[in-house]
């Protein structure tokens, strides 16, 4: 491909020279054709005022002949030098070449300085191991791909891709791969082209179901639920299909549906497995929450006013309590700060209401709400749903340093009178 590639740049650098060259050797050419014939005619009259002399002498008309011969050389002969004419010529063919030297250097010092060489070669390198990279990725198990391999494996499949846009497998694959990388609008597209090509693949089928539910928004949601129902029509034994169906229904809190596809996946599992354990203990889970739902329906008015009374301040607004907790491999420093703040969910990142306490034994609890709010104007309780971040700070700088230490919590909803925990595990 590079070959290739030079052998057309060389290509059009000739023929751009060719263009800037022509006009010059025509021109000198013309200039040529035009000096012969002025030579030519000079040489002619010449010749004809000599003979008509020679007459006028032989009839005794001429009285000085050599001053007049002398003149006509002056005037006819003196104005051809062919040394002097071959010497000028010269210089005018050469000319063109500063020009043609300065066009083929400039354009290879531009094309060096700001062209894309260096990815072009980097590019057809990476075509070169991508067999080899492949089947490092698929045949051996033991090997784990660094980051940049997965890159150049995908730089590779999207170049075979462009070559055969009718491989379906090779979509799915670019699909993952955009999902590792956290680039979802490119895992979407691609999956959108295999489904197009194998809209009865299973393992296509499930990964744009997955790539619906991720967006997040109602209409993915209620898409990505059509699309199990109807892989699940197909393959009602699908697991995987069994467990993000559950997960949909776990995730609106319609713990009912839930427990039914969860009782649906037992059925598929060794009974004895850690999976089904797994399910049983989910399904626990969720009884109890069904169990928690019917609680506070019958829940007396009184006993819901104190309730909500325990978790409002003065003005009525939620106060929000946060249980923090680090994990085993944070250095946690002897003295420094805890920081504690909130967040829109979708928005400007900047805190909405933030808490700063020393550093003290952890896990330890605290609360936030609308007496710690940032900005006058921008309350915690005119949020419908936000997270909770909790940093380490050595310093007590309210800016993210490198080396400290950050969780976060799940979505809170606004009103939500559990305690929210964060687990401090991310080193910045």
């Amino acid at each position: 491909m590079i070959v290739q590639f030079w052998l057309g740049a060389i290509l059009l650098l000739i023929i751009a020279s060719a263009v800037f060259v022509i006009p010059f050797v025509v021109n000198i050419k013309r200039k040529q054709n035009s000096t012969d014939k002025r030579n030519e005619l000079n040489r002619a009259l010449y010749d004809v005022r000599i003979a008509e002399l020679e007459s006028d002498e032989d009839q005794g008309l001429l009285i000085d002949k050599d001053k007049i011969v002398s003149e006509l050389q002056h005037n006819l002969l003196d104005d051809i030098n062919d040394q002097k004419l071959a010497s000028t010529d010269n210089k005018s063919k050469l000319l063109w070449l500063p020009g043609l030297a300065l066009l083929i250097f400039g354009s290879v010092t531009f094309y060096w300085n700001v062209g894309a060489y260096q990815e072009l070669t980097k590019w057809e390198e990476t075509l070169q191991r991508y067999p080899a990279l492949q089947d490092k990725l698929f045949n051996d198990r033991d090997s784990s791909p660094t980051e940049q391999e997965l890159r150049d494996i995908m730089l590779g499949l999207r170049t075979q891709l462009s070559k055969q846009p009718n491989d379906a497998d090779g979509w799915l694959l670019y699909s993952r791969l955009g999902m590792v990388f956290k680039d979802a609008d490119l895992a979407l597209d691609a999956i959108k082209k295999a489904y197009q090509l194998e809209p009865s693949s299973v393992d296509i089928r499930l990964v744009f179901a997955q790539l619906k539910m991720q967006r997040g928004d109602e209409y993915s949601q209620i898409q990505a639920e059509a699309m199990l129902e109807s892989l699940l029509i197909d393959e009602p034994n699908e697991l995987e299909a069994w467990s993000m169906y559950a997960f949909m229904a776990l995730d609106r809190q319609d713990f009912t549906a839930a427990i039914q596809r969860w009782q649906k996946m037992l059925t598929l599992v060794d009974a004895e497995s850690e999976q089904a354990q797994m399910l049983r203990g989910s399904i626990n889970y969720a009884k109890k929450q069904i169990q928690g739902q019917q609680v506070e329906v019958n829940e007396s008015a009184t006993t819901e006013v104190a309730k909500k009374t325990a978790n409002v301040d003065e003005n009525g607004a939620p106060i929000y309590t946060v249980n923090i907790s680090v994990s085993a491999d944070v250095i946690v420093p002897k003295s420094g700060f805890i920081i504690v703040y909130a967040q829109a969910v979708s928005g400007p990142k900047m805190p909405i209401a933030a808490v700063k306490l020393a550093l003290t034994k952890l896990p330890f609890s605290t609360q936030i709400s609308d007496a710690n709010a940032m900005m006058q104007g921008l309350k915690l309780s005119d949020q419908s749903e936000f997270i909770l971040k909790a940093r380490i700070s050595k310093t007590g700088d309210v800016m993210n340093k490198v080396g400290d230490w950050q969780g976060a919590s799940e979505i809170v909803k606004a009103g939500q009178t559990t305690p929210i925990s964060i687990i401090i595990s991310e080193q910045l």
